[in-house]
């Protein structure tokens, strides 16, 4: 973990109650270059096995590459400049869950249980939101426009013009 995480989540446990403490809802797995999170406030460095936050906002630099595995198994992954926002992860019974993310920038978005009817998941980009159905995909800029490109599963692209 990052001496900057380290010390941020010590403040947290110090000086915050469990009601003002970041929810963690799963771990960086791969970092490349500059990988930065905020977490209600605070900007520090992310290392591979540091925790990931409901809320926080994850950025790469020029050449960077972040990977997070969420709680419940979904596998986020964003590339060079690109900006990462975990909006809403909720886990229920039975396997229903909800999952948002906001993305500017190239990712990938494998879900957790590919083929999975109870969970509602979406990514919003600057361009579109997609509705995400047990899926494994790429979205992102592609010769000046936004692109997606299916691996497995389903996707509903939708944006002002349509879906």
């Amino acid at each position: 973990m990052s001496l900057t995480r380290l010390a941020w989540l010590l403040v947290l446990l110090v000086c915050g109650t469990p009601a003002d403490a970041a929810t963690a809802i799963g771990k960086v797995g791969r970092v490349q270059g500059a990988v930065e999170g905020t977490v209600e406030g605070a900007t520090g460095a992310l290392a591979p096995d540091d925790a990931v936050f409901l809320g926080e906002v994850i950025e790469t630099g020029a050449e960077g590459r972040a990977e997070m595995a969420l709680d419940d198994g979904t596998v986020l992954t964003i590339g060079e400049n690109a900006r990462l926002t975990l909006d809403t992860f909720v886990v229920g019974s039975a396997g229903a869950n909800r999952l948002a993310v906001t993305v500017a920038g190239a990712f990938r978005f494998v879900s957790a249980a590919l083929g999975a009817s109870r969970r509602q998941a979406s990514v919003t980009t600057p361009f579109a939101v997609i509705g995400v159905r047990g899926t494994d995909f790429w979205g992102g800029p592609i010769d000046g426009r936004f692109g997606v490109y299916l691996f497995e599963g389903a996707v509903a692209v939708a944006n002002a013009a349509g879906e």
